[in-house]
């Protein structure tokens, strides 16, 4: 439904339209236009109103300081002489202040023919004109197993790509591995005390140590393979247990993240930001730019002429980097590989960290919108009613690897997926776990293996239905109309979850398509005595097979022929 050429052709009569009226209503007043003002077209929530709806008139009529629905009737007006330039739309209404557009029925008809034409491409765009975006994500410090919060985040993130490289974007998927800094060294020091356990010592875990019954996993590998050679405490041994434990518990999240369907195409130590040149070259940038100042015996960045509460210390008086320099050095080093666009997705800890990354971007003399910092709520695990806390240095938290061996990897994704990353999530395992229309995930992909058994058993009747030959205009129920109006929503779909960072969107859509194509399969025989029939009802079921394969490998979830 919304092709790139209709799209444009439409937002280009809008955009005349707007102004048009902006002119006659608004500008005798002195107010200018604003450029620059989008065209949201987006699918009504009531079918009655229109194949597709825009709310500019609301927007622009609020700076006119006159009724919406006046503002949307002028444009009606200038629109209407316009419809011929686009012959898929059939008129437009307005109710409310909104636009509506009536598409003509026989744009439905070449719809489906353009998603079995296309197929796995139906829904991709070049939104993006191959903009290269570095996304960092999960980057969990090597202190523990990936945990279910780590996941919400590998999901969201590694759908995200998928999305925008779907819409013409170039992605970097990136991991900051931080193996460096007191965390590590505690890490270390965690391993040699549970070590020298099991060689028999009392030595007593340090308060910030880590307790997790994975600690002792790691020191028994340890001992199996050095035997009690290694109870010394020296500088060699104190080196030797931060890297063998950062090496295993890499190993545990390599392992994690690839049974989970999440790649990396960039692994960054912090190592090599901290220990190299990076950081004086960053804070070298910013002195050179006028925002670096000494005070106290302290090196401070000039956060608040960018907006932050406060100025911050980036060197201690003692010569040593706060956690602040190498992360400026770290955002430097990727605009110098070349990416124009950074996504961060962060933990809910680091809310107070956007005001000072956004400065730091700007005194290094990037734009500020060149960087988007995405806060990930955390998972609430939620078993039998019971909520399960989660403490990676106490050793009390649900890993990753124990939802994916409980649930699997697709039921886990779908429910990390299913709202908005910024909201706090209730992760039900119980309902997880069930098979019935109950669960989301098992709702959606019921639904393609029932697509693929209706298939199989009308096969015959679907080859007949060769194009020329098959009648589409025999769709003319309401179900039909309401699943062929929501497959050409696919592409907004899309083009929305990645215009505003939100994968949920697209889980949205999903369980739309799913509810309108049981709707339709409980209501209409696909495979009847009426061979003509059901020819344009199994091409029907097939590009609803065609979208939801397509959106279900955004997701990066598997597509079940049978259940």
């Amino acid at each position: 439904m919304f092709t790139p050429e209709l799209t444009e052709k439409l937002t280009k009569v809008i955009l005349e339209a707007a102004k048009t009226v902006f002119a006659e209503k608004c500008s005798p007043e002195g107010t200018i236009f604003p450029e620059g003002t989008p065209v949201i077209l987006q699918p009504p929530r009531d079918p009655s109103n229109g194949n597709i709806t825009t709310n500019i008139a609301m927007r622009l009529a609020s700076i006119c300081r006159i009724p919406p629905a006046d503002f949307a009737s002028a444009m009606v007006s200038h629109i209407r002489g316009k419809l011929a330039e686009i012959p898929s739309v059939g008129r437009v209404e307005v109710k409310g202040g909104f636009l509506n557009f009536f598409f003509e029925d026989d744009f439905f008809c070449d719809l489906l023919e353009k998603i079995y034409a296309q197929k796995d491409v139906f829904g991709r765009s070049e939104d993006g004109k191959g903009q290269h975006i570095n996304l960092e994500f999960v980057s969990a410090n090597p202190t523990g197993p990936l945990t279910i919060a780590h996941g919400r985040q590998a999901a969201i993130g590694d759908t995200l790509s998928r999305i925008l490289r779907f819409s013409g974007y170039k992605v970097t998927n990136e991991y900051y591995l931080n193996d460096v800094g007191r965390q590590i060294r505690m890490l270390g020091e965690s391993l040699f005390v549970r070590y020298r356990n099991l060689t028999g010592e009392k030595d007593a875990m340090p308060d910030d140590g880590y307790m997790g019954e994975y600690m002792i996993d790691i020191a028994r590998k340890v001992l199996e393979e050095k035997g009690p050679s290694l109870k010394a405490r020296t500088p060699e041994t104190e080196e030797f247990f931060r890297k063998y434990a950062v090496g295993h518990i890499m190993d545990l999240i390599y392992k994690d993240l690839d049974d989970f369907g999440v790649e990396f195409d960039v692994w960054k130590p912090q190592s090599d930001i901290e220990h190299g040149d990076e950081v004086r070259k960053a804070l070298d940038l910013l002195r050179a730019n006028g925002y670096i100042y000494d005070q106290d015996g302290a090196v401070w960045f000039a956060s608040t002429r960018f907006g932050d509460d406060k100025d911050r210390v980036v060197v201690k008086s003692d010569g040593s980097y706060t956690y602040l320099a190498p992360d400026i050095a770290y955002h430097l080093d990727k605009y110098s590989r070349g990416f124009t666009r950074l996504i961060d997705l962060l933990g809910p800890d680091h809310h107070g960290y956007i005001k000072r990354m956004k400065a730091a971007v700007q005194a290094m003399g990037q734009d500020a919108s060149s960087l988007d910092i995405m806060i990930v709520q955390l998972v609430t695990l939620l078993n039998a009613g019971e909520k399960l806390s989660m403490s990676t240095r106490k050793g009390e938290f649900v890993s990753l690897r124990e939802i994916i061996d409980e649930i699997g990897k697709d039921v886990a994704r779908f429910f990390f997926l299913s709202r908005r990353l910024d909201s706090h999530l209730d992760f039900d395992l119980e309902l997880a776990k069930k098979e019935s229309s109950d669960n989301p995930v098992y709702y959606i992909q019921y639904a393609h293996a029932r697509i693929c058994s209706i298939k199989a058993f009308g096969s015959d009747a679907l080859d007949k239905a060769s194009p020329g030959g098959r009648d589409l205009s025999l769709l003319s129920t309401g179900q039909e109309k309401d699943l062929m109006r929501k497959l050409g929503e696919f592409p907004l779909a899309v083009s929305a979850a990645a215009s505003a960072l939100e994968p949920n969107r697209l889980v949205v859509y999903l369980s739309e398509l799913a509810r309108a194509f049981h709707s339709f399969y409980t209501e209409c025989r696909v495979v009847s005595d009426d061979a003509a029939l059901s020819g344009a009802r199994l091409f029907l079921v097939e590009c609803v097979r065609i979208v939801l394969a397509n959106g279900l490998n955004l997701l990066n979830i598997t597509l079940p022929e049978k259940m």
